[in-house]
């Protein structure tokens, strides 16, 4: 006859996962299938290399040599389709909702999402912004949340460990929440706050601009630093920013522009730098720019709505499905 283990001792490695009968010359091992996939599961998780903002650099020193994760079977994979872990790490936007949705819907099954993070999980202090999902749930489905901003390396450690807990135990209910699918409603304005802010500076007319750049470039300000606006109450005030490293000098100018027509010919043939700042401008503000080789947005997805920096933008519109409205939000988080 067999001798059963003693049950007083830790059950340790394959011994959690049934039961270890010592025979005359050799050892039998019972167990059941689903114990046994779980285990090999649970002790070999291939998170996705992938990161989206500040807290993947904590998730990267956790990755790293000191903490040691191969110990726990964890192997990071460069591909989705030999991955079965996405951790999220950082600040879910509407644009990369898209993309995040994409590399988890190719990853084979069974595959696992941890939420590591302040924005991640809820999108923290950037939730109401017109561009932030509140929390990657309302993406994909989450099985494990992490709080911190950001979580440290052993935080990390311990969402991997309560995943593989929860894999062994086969108590898998991972959380997705679902935005209504109501048809998008055009961006209502909101009325502009009517405060005089003083203007100060060298200000152009629209149809001097082409000019005066030129002009400057030829006299050494041959760089571009920047192109940026400010939203007065009744006008779209462009900034323009030169530099000439050679004279250790740079050149400031202004353009004033009517909100609700702006227009500006573009600097891009004088200034090749121009060519992305001009679009920045563009998707941000609504700057028409004549003349632009590829007049297009930059930063938001091509069929959104309205320009977010204008003060007449409403910081609330929702962006489905990814981006519920204010409403929706505020009844989620009440249960």
């Amino acid at each position: 006859m067999g001798t059963p283990v003693d049950e007083n001792k830790p059950k340790l490695g394959l011994e959690a996962l049934g039961e270890l009968i010592r025979l005359p010359g050799a050892n039998m091992f019972l167990t059941s299938t689903k114990k046994l996939f779980s285990w090999a599961e649970k002790s070999s998780l291939w998170p996705l290399t992938f990161g989206l903002a500040c807290c993947a650099i904590e998730m990267m020193a956790t990755f790293a040599s000191r903490f040691d994760l191969d110990r726990f079977g964890v192997v990071t994979r460069a591909s989705p389709r030999q991955s079965d872990l996405m951790i999220i790490a950082g600040t879910v936007t509407v644009k990369m909702a898209e993309r995040i949705k994409k590399l988890y819907d190719q990853m084979p099954f069974p595959k696992w999402v941890i939420a590591a993070g302040s924005c991640a999980i809820s999108g923290d202090h950037y939730r109401h912004i017109y561009s932030v999902v509140p929390g990657v749930d309302w993406v994909i489905p989450v099985d494990v949340y992490v709080p911190g901003c950001p979580p440290t390396p052993e935080a990390f450690m311990d969402g991997i460990i309560q995943l593989q807990k929860i894999i062994s135990e086969g108590n898998l209910t991972p959380h997705l929440n679902i935005a209504n699918r109501i048809e998008r409603e055009t961006t209502k304005p909101v009325p502009k706050k009517l405060v005089d802010l003083p203007k100060t500076g060298n200000y152009l007319m629209p149809d001097q601009l082409k000019q005066h750049a030129h002009n400057l470039k030829e006299s050494g300000f041959d760089y571009l630093s920047y192109i940026t606006a400010v939203d007065y109450s009744t006008t779209l005030d462009l900034v323009y920013v030169v530099c000439s490293f050679e004279k250790n000098e740079e050149n400031i100018w202004k353009v004033s522009l009517d909100s609700s027509n702006p227009k500006v010919p573009s600097l891009a043939p004088i200034y090749k730098g121009a060519d992305w700042y001009e679009r920045e401008v563009y998707d941000l503000f609504g700057v028409e720019f004549i003349g632009h080789p590829n007049l297009k947005r930059i930063l938001l997805p091509d069929d959104w709505e309205g320009h977010p920096l204008r003060k007449d933008y409403s910081m609330e519109t929702p962006r489905l499905p990814y981006r519920p409205s204010r409403e929706e939000y505020e009844a989620w988080k009440k249960g």
